[in-house]
């Protein structure tokens, strides 16, 4: 499906994601507001209940930008006014064993004056840290027949 069918926000929020499969993050800045915050919805195993991070600069995005072959499957596409939903598959290689973490996720994105200014990252923290096979996944989306987009 091509991208221009989508508003302006979905394509800013595609854009992002293609820009972190990249590791291009002076593209992704752009894309963000300049009061930007990304919440976690879940507790890390430290304890800590709902992890949050601003962006201000390139350096705040290194950790999550530095991750090669990423993968982001795209299962859905949602929006109202100025809320991006998608509903994806974020896969990408343990850096130390090549093994492949595959977790289903949600991200909820509040929108202003086309930009990215606040998110939610809906998934379970227990699957993120697995190394699902891709048939494993797939039965969470057993209905469906392929993503809408493959960012890679």
């Amino acid at each position: 499906m091509s991208e221009n069918l989508y508003s302006k926000n979905v394509q800013t929020v595609i854009g992002i994601l293609r820009d972190e499969v990249r590791g291009d993050t002076r593209s992704a800045l752009e894309k963000m507001a300049d009061d930007y915050t990304m919440t976690w919805v879940y507790e890390t195993r430290k304890g800590v209940l709902f992890p949050s991070v601003s962006v201000s600069k390139d350096q705040d995005l290194d950790d999550a930008y530095i991750i090669k072959d990423r993968k982001y499957e795209i299962m859905h596409i949602a929006e109202a006014d100025d809320v991006v939903m998608v509903e994806l598959i974020e896969s990408y290689p343990d850096p130390d064993s090549g093994e492949v973490y595959r977790t289903p996720l949600v991200l909820v994105l509040e929108m202003q004056d086309g930009k990215i200014r606040t998110g939610r990252h809906y998934c379970d923290p227990q699957l993120s840290y697995k190394y699902l096979a891709a048939e494993q996944v797939q039965t969470a989306y057993a209905k469906n027949k392929a993503p809408l987009m493959i960012i890679e």
